[in-house]
């Protein structure tokens, strides 16, 4: 059953031709994925279908008494309102649904009212009337809401303002969920959670979102919305990014084919506008080429080079490291009120390692970033951190800090490049005109990317990121893991987007508890792991079976598998040696029971990370012999 159509939509901003003749149908069932680059106005279309914005021109039709529920970025309450409120201000709507229902099914022998009646309750049944209060419980359990019912929404955080507001969204009764960057402040077993929830979902559901791995569980087409222009593919997003290499790859073929062509004609017709005076036979046929010229000319192709030129992220380095141990710290322990967030003996970080920090939200994993740079002191005086000679650390806030909010962009980049910042800012998508923006007036997509071109500038070997992803388009996340795979130094990662951990990282810290897990493997594969093993621990989710707009499972290379066995006898040695340090403490004469004690923990946590990194390097290494 159709919920809306947008037929021929077209909507100017100022002097821009935001949309252009764009069509878009959503049915009940439907599984849509917006792509698109900021600013290219998915956020426009989205609120164009809910009817908070007019089209310029076109229409848009909605199937009578359906609702469309838009996710807020930014969302606003009563200031009475409490979690429990807002989760359930969606059950009016479904109330009123049932109240609909009731009215016609006295007349239900009236073929129009039956018909009525089935269409109304086909919507009621897709949209969770049966299950609502089942459904509640869902919400509050898995955005972790459970036992905070009559907190007022103003107490809240940012981030949990932003759950409180999906919560509500999906309890909503909506007949379409347009849901724009729901991932966002979600950690691993949310996002899971979420997955579940929208795939029990009647309704259509409409996404943009810059989680890769979200994006190809929940949806089976993807619509590009490109200089005003809206193309649709069947698939998930996978399955898009594969049929757009191989429309690149045809449409570079085609141009390149025309192109010789003009040059042949062009060839032939010199030569006859060189003849043309000698005969008015000559001169004829010169205009004859001249008017097929005219039109072969009219149906040029686009020039893939007259595209939009792609974002280009370098993470440079000044110079090679020559020391192994990059990040060391010793006794580091934290906690929050009266909660254990990490208590740490020893923690390295080797050169050229890239380290995956996962965990759930709340679990430490920021002040365990901020604790090992120096930047937050541990609880224990003993408490020590040392980075290696000739380190230089470039870290990513996921609060986008560090600038001076009433600057604009163009001084503040004057600061770091001189007479080079307008250039500097061009090649980073800031148009000329959106320099003079003041640091305080960017929007969150802007401040990323003004701290990544910062961070760019620094020439850091070792890159300490927490949640870079948030707040980018796909195509500069494509952008930005594309650089940090060529990037040569050392990674230390914090992300809910598992598809992009996953690509860069080959060892994984997982936080929850207040204890560390140590895995010398990428987050999936550490998973997946403790998955099979039955541990209670979350995984994101089952994987989807390949097939048609499914990526299949990622296979490690030859020269991958290599490094990581390289990387795991480094890691091994490095175990041996602290493991033998141990041994010898042990065996000094007059220790205290206390110092036995926590010499003999010491003895079976280096055991048992020892016994992990040896069952690696063995799968490792039958790997390898396979291939």
């Amino acid at each position: 059953m159709r919920i809306v159509l947008a037929e021929n939509l077209e909507y100017a901003l100022g002097t821009r031709d935001l949309l252009q003749g764009v069509n878009l149908e959503l049915r009940h069932g439907d599984r849509l994925a917006l792509v698109g680059a900021n600013g290219s106005g998915k956020t426009t279309l989205l609120r164009l279908l809910t009817g908070a914005l007019e089209p310029s021109r076109g229409r848009i039709a909605r199937l009578e008494g359906v609702y469309l529920e838009l996710l807020p970025q930014d969302p606003q309450y009563e200031p009475a309102a409490t979690v429990k409120s807002v989760l359930q201000s969606g059950f009016a709507r479904i109330e009123a649904m049932e109240r609909q229902l009731a009215a016609l099914e006295v007349r239900l022998d009236d073929p129009p009212t039956y018909e009525r009646w089935e269409r109304l309750h086909q919507r009621y049944e897709a949209v969770g009337g049966y299950q609502r209060r089942a459904r509640y419980a869902a919400v509050l359990k898995g955005l972790r809401f459970e036992g905070r019912e009559e907190e007022q929404a103003a107490v809240l955080s940012g981030g949990e303002l932003r759950r409180l507001a999906l919560g509500a969204l999906l309890l909503s009764g909506a007949d379409a969920l347009l849901l724009d960057e729901p991932t966002n402040h979600l950690d691993l077993e949310m996002v899971d959670w979420l997955e579940g929830f929208l795939g029990a979902y009647g309704g259509a559901t409409l996404t943009v979102s810059h989680d890769r791995a979200f994006l190809d569980r929940v949806t089976q087409r993807v619509a590009w919305l490109r200089q005003g222009r809206l193309t649709l593919y069947q698939g998930n997003y996978s399955a898009f990014r594969q049929q757009r290499a191989l429309q690149e790859e045809q449409e570079a073929r085609e141009y390149a084919n025309w192109v010789k062509e003009k040059e042949r004609r062009e060839d032939i017709l010199e030569q006859a506008r060189r003849w043309a005076p000698s005969s008015a036979k000559h001169a004829r046929r010169m205009h004859s080429l001249e008017a097929r010229m005219e039109q072969f000319l009219e149906g040029a192709p686009d020039s893939p080079m007259a595209e939009d030129v792609g974002l280009r992220v370098r993470f440079p380095l000044e110079r090679e490291l020559s020391t192994e141990r990059v990040l060391e710290g010793w006794s580091l322990e934290k906690s929050l009120a009266g909660r254990k967030l990490f208590a740490l003996e020893n923690l390295l970080v080797r050169k050229g390692e890239r380290i995956a920090l996962i965990g759930p939200n709340g679990a430490g994993k920021t002040t365990l970033l901020r604790t090992l740079l120096g930047l937050t002191p541990s609880d224990r005086p003993a408490g020590r951190v040392r980075t290696g000679p000739g380190v230089r650390v470039g870290y990513y806030d996921q609060k986008l800090s560090g600038f001076e909010p009433e600057l604009t962009l163009f001084e503040t980049l004057y600061r770091m490049l001189g007479e080079k910042a307008h250039a500097a800012l061009g090649a980073w998508k800031f148009p000329y005109e959106a320099q003079f923006k003041r640091v305080r007036e960017l929007s969150g997509g802007e401040r990323a990317r003004l701290a990544l071109l910062a961070l760019s500038l620094q020439q850091a070997n070792l890159l300490v990121l927490d949640e870079p992803t948030n707040h980018l388009d796909l195509e500069t996340v494509e952008a930005l893991e594309k650089a940090l795979l060529e990037f040569e130094g050392t990674l230390l990662l914090v992300s809910h987007d598992l598809f992009f951990l996953d690509r860069l990282a080959t060892r994984t810290w997982h936080l929850r508890e207040g204890e560390l897990s140590d895995y010398p493997g990428p987050p999936q594969e550490y998973l997946e792991r403790v998955a099979a093993q039955g541990s209670p621990e979350p995984s994101p989710g089952p994987a989807p079976a390949p097939g048609p707009g499914f990526p299949p499972k990622r296979i490690k290379g030859r020269w991958h598998l290599e490094r990581e066995k390289e990387r795991l006898e480094a890691s091994i040695a490095e175990l041996e040696a602290r493991l033998a340090e141990v041994h010898a403490q042990a065996e000094q004469p007059g220790l205290h029971h206390t110092e036995y004690a926590r010499i003999a923990q010491a003895q079976e946590r280096l055991g048992a990370e020892l016994e992990t990194a040896f069952e690696r390097w063995a799968e490792v290494l039958g790997q390898l012999e396979a291939q």
